[in-house]
């Protein structure tokens, strides 16, 4: 609660929401932001799968503001796994035109 010079007190589950709230936005925003200016179908596709990318900080950042802290952390962790994810299902994409 605010303490008595009217500032609020931040606490760790509160520091980690925010963090893990910024890391959504930061993930989302700028492919968001590309399409947009210029909604080519290219810049298009990125957003898309920004926003999709953006669901894993997204989930966690929820999860530490009901409170449970070491869960979030435990599903921020994930998220390099699925970049790593998006990378080999990318090479694996195969034009037959």
């Amino acid at each position: 609660g605010p303490t008595p010079g009217g500032a609020a007190r931040t606490t760790p589950a509160g520091a980690v929401t925010a963090a893990l709230a910024a890391a959504y936005a930061a993930t989302a925003a700028r492919p968001y932001f590309h399409a947009a200016l210029n909604p080519s179908p290219p810049l298009t596709q990125r957003a898309v799968g920004g926003g999709i990318r953006a669901t894993v900080p997204l989930q966690a950042a929820l999860a530490a503001r009901s409170g449970a802290t070491a869960t979030s952390l435990l599903i921020s962790a994930l998220a390099p796994a699925g970049r790593l994810f998006a990378r080999r299902r990318a090479m694996r994409k195969v034009s037959i035109t």
